[in-house]
């Protein structure tokens, strides 16, 4: 018979001696978890053309929006477009696309609205409505009045073929 002392704690066996734990075996792998090595896939790309309207501060259009709103004779004329959208149709306004310059990624560079699902040389009919900011020069706080302009050419929307 073994005598075990109260106060006294029982050994531990040696590391050598010690069962090892049982692991399950790694779930199944799928095409994404693979070994490391990459997999080459072939997916079709949506066609991607393009229409350029550029909106910037001194367009004459945006000069004479910030005059009649008063914004040159309070001393703002820091003049900033804030944001765009751009409203299209190839179809004669049967369907009409919604691009924002918010949209990740963005469709809008250097004034060329990028159109998703258009093919190149398609005729394309638009308007852009443009966010408008305004500050004085000294001003570092951000805006102090903001609107928004369409452009539209009277009514009668652009045209462009995209390229």
């Amino acid at each position: 018979m073994v005598e075990h002392r109260v106060d006294e704690k029982p050994t531990p066996p040696p590391l050598g001696e010690r069962p090892r734990p049982f692991l399950p075996p790694p779930p199944q792998t799928s095409d994404y978890l693979s070994s490391g090595s990459v997999r080459p896939t072939s997916a079709p790309v949506a066609p991607l053309s393009s229409i350029h309207f550029l909106v910037h501060p001194d367009m004459p259009e945006v000069r004479a929006y910030a005059a009649e709103r008063g914004w040159l004779a309070q001393g703002f004329t820091h003049l900033t477009v804030t944001w765009l959208e751009l409203r299209y149709t190839t179809d004669g306004w049967a369907t009409t696309h919604v691009l924002h310059s918010t949209d990740v990624p963005c469709p809008v560079v250097n004034g060329f609205f990028f159109l998703p699902n258009v093919p190149l040389g398609a005729e394309v009919e638009f308007a852009v409505h443009a966010g408008l900011a305004c500050h004085a020069p000294s001003d570092t706080a951000g805006s102090r009045d903001t609107g928004s302009l369409w452009f539209n050419a009277g009514g009668a929307n652009f045209r462009q073929t995209t390229r």
